[in-house]
């Protein structure tokens, strides 16, 4: 055992070492999230500013009426602002140590496949939290134009910032859709004509899914667009590496 390789030491490694090496694993991603969180809440003051920015009209034109209800509302207010940046900062780290954890399993042909699927959650679920924070500026309102008129808004601070929590990260997870269905189809639990027979039942249910994550009818149609068309983004991407792989099978054959 002294004298194997790094490449044979991974193969005789037991059943509870790999499992001690997940423990490792995951104690080194809370470690990150945590680390940046508390960085994060460093500048809790500036970031506050951002988290409210969607309602900065709604407030100067006294529409919505930002309410602090108890003592311990400001902790748990940072502590929650500090928590998201922390886990959207941290995921590309999270990301290399989840790399380094399930490479050594893999060939190097399959190295080169999926570091690049990897290398890709980041970029999407950047772009689904900064595209979920954007579309705050135009669902707010609606919603606040679907309420009681007579009513004051009155809202929670505590209880804004976790629905801002909840919704920026579901957006992040929700642009991952294409990547999962291509590693899907890469690992041949799905295929692409699977796919394109399964988009009348993909339609319905993704506007189902929009349903129960949205509280009013027109969120509920742009959500339920927004999906469709990743799902069908995650069609074409299949579809074009499936050509692809066939050309390079073509060219091995000449």
């Amino acid at each position: 055992m002294f004298f194997m390789s790094e490449k044979e030491r991974e193969r005789y490694m037991s059943f509870w070492e790999h499992l001690e090496e997940l423990r490792w694993v995951i104690f080194k991603c809370l470690a990150v999230i945590v680390v940046f969180s508390i960085v994060s809440t460093m500048f809790v003051n500036y970031l506050f500013e951002i988290f409210i920015a969607p309602l900065k009209v709604l407030i100067a034109h006294k529409t919505v009426i930002l309410n602090q209800a108890g003592p311990f509302d400001g902790i748990f207010i940072k502590m929650k602002i500090g928590l998201l940046c922390g886990v959207i900062l941290s995921m590309p780290f999270i990301l290399i140590i989840i790399w380094g954890f399930i490479s050594p399993a893999l060939g190097q042909r399959e190295r080169k496949s999926f570091w690049w699927i990897f290398s890709s959650i980041s970029i999407l679920f950047l772009i689904g939290v900064i595209g979920g924070y954007y579309s705050l500026f135009f669902i707010l309102p609606v919603l606040l134009s679907m309420g009681v008129e007579s009513a004051d808004n009155i809202w929670r601070l505590n209880d804004y910032v976790s629905f801002l929590f909840y919704w920026v990260l579901s957006a992040g997870a929700i642009m991952e859709l294409p990547l999962v269905m291509l590693v899907a189809v890469r690992l041949h639990f799905l295929n692409v004509e699977t796919l394109k027979k399964w988009r009348p039942y993909a339609f319905l249910s993704l506007f189902i899914v929009s349903a129960v994550i949205t509280a009013d009818p027109i969120s509920l149609i742009v959500l339920g667009i927004i999906l469709y068309l990743l799902y069908e983004a995650g069609i074409f991407i299949c579809s074009f590496q499936k050509r692809q792989k066939s050309d390079m099978v073509d060219q091995e054959d000449k």
